[in-house]
């Protein structure tokens, strides 16, 4: 396994390593990728497909000092109040670090090793599906996915050792308030659960290095850091970014893992924007907005966590249809509540 140095870095350099490890592990198909990232807040990071003010209040963020940018893997936000490590793992097929993993278990294998690292750190881990990992019993950990069409996977793990990682309530739109993202449990940060002579830069490596043990694989030095595209990574102003310009009313739909949301285009052939809170592969999302996802027995192996395929479906018709029986309306936001 090839790495990068746990390296201090400025948080959109730190999201621009996604990318960047991806590209290099789908360019030398025997080698994942790994490296950790020490970061500082304030800031919101959103999952690639949340729409922004559908999450956060941008005002309040902007008036408390917090930047909101964007990551290049699916799933929910993670708050950074103040320092934090992101670790950037890039493989270049699901079942690289292990054999029996797919698409459908990507995160149930994938993140054993991190769950060895934290708890060589002093802090037991736990991963009961779906997108955080708990320490000491507390939501500690967030992770984040993406795919690409030939199988290469990126996951990103994130947290907090200052602050938890959820959105403060007075930071967080009012559908985020609606969602108990956390099962009633109280987040933690990292502070709080583990032991006081633990660095961050100790636990940034010691997971680093966990991750290769649990696979049985040698951890190569990576040499020089790739270059990064730190300029897609900025803050973001606008509020239904990454919605595309031109895009009709939003539509909501409740899921397990909290909202999807979807929008009409206004192109022919008619198609729509798909979004939210769901982990999944990027280019499965356009593909459901085209209506051109393969269909089952497929559907059963694709890269898909906290909503079904049907419940996209059904979302981008509705948005499909709102468009054509309501023609150019002002925005707004309609939300349907009898979804997951």
């Amino acid at each position: 396994m090839r790495s990068l140095p746990p390296a201090h870095r400025p948080l959109a350099d730190a999201l621009a390593l996604g990318p960047a490890l991806l590209a290099r592990a789908r360019s030398a198909p025997e080698a994942p990728w790994i490296a950790a990232s020490l970061v500082e807040g304030p800031a919101v990071v959103l999952g690639a497909v949340q729409r922004a003010a559908r999450v956060v209040d941008l005002a309040a963020c902007a008036a408390r000092g917090a930047k909101v940018l964007r990551r290049s893997t699916t799933g929910t936000a993670a708050f950074l109040g103040g320092r934090g490590v992101l670790w950037t793992l890039a493989l270049p097929h699901v079942a690289a670090l292990a054999p029996d993993a797919t698409t459908r278990t990507l995160l149930n294998r994938n993140v054993r090793g991190f769950l060895k690292g934290f708890a060589r750190a002093g802090a037991p881990a736990l991963y009961g599906g779906r997108e955080w990992i708990s320490l000491q019993h507390r939501p500690a950990a967030l992770l984040g996915i993406d795919a690409t069409r030939d199988g290469a996977v990126l996951i990103e793990v994130f947290a907090g050792h200052d602050a938890p990682l959820a959105i403060p309530a007075e930071l967080a739109a009012p559908d985020e308030r609606a969602v108990d993202r956390w099962l009633g449990k109280a987040p933690a940060a990292l502070s709080e659960v583990l032991p006081a002579r633990v660095s961050l830069e100790a636990l940034a490596r010691a997971v680093v290095e966990a991750v290769a043990l649990r696979a049985a694989l040698p951890l190569v030095d990576g040499g020089e850091a790739p270059e990064l595209a730190a300029e897609r990574f900025q803050p973001i102003t606008a509020p239904d970014d990454p919605a595309p310009p031109g895009a009709g009313d939003a539509v909501l739909a409740r899921v397990p893992i909290g909202w999807i949301e979807a929008a009409a285009l206004g192109e022919a052939p008619a198609r729509a924007w798909l979004g939210g809170d769901v982990l999944a592969a990027r280019w499965l999302l356009e593909d459901l907005g085209r209506g051109a996802a393969p269909a089952p027995p497929d559907a059963g192996t694709l890269p898909l966590e906290g909503a079904s395929l049907s419940d996209l479906r059904a979302l981008a018709q509705r948005a499909l249809s709102a468009e054509r029986d309501g023609g150019a309306r002002p925005p707004r936001v309609a939300h349907d509540v009898e979804g997951g």
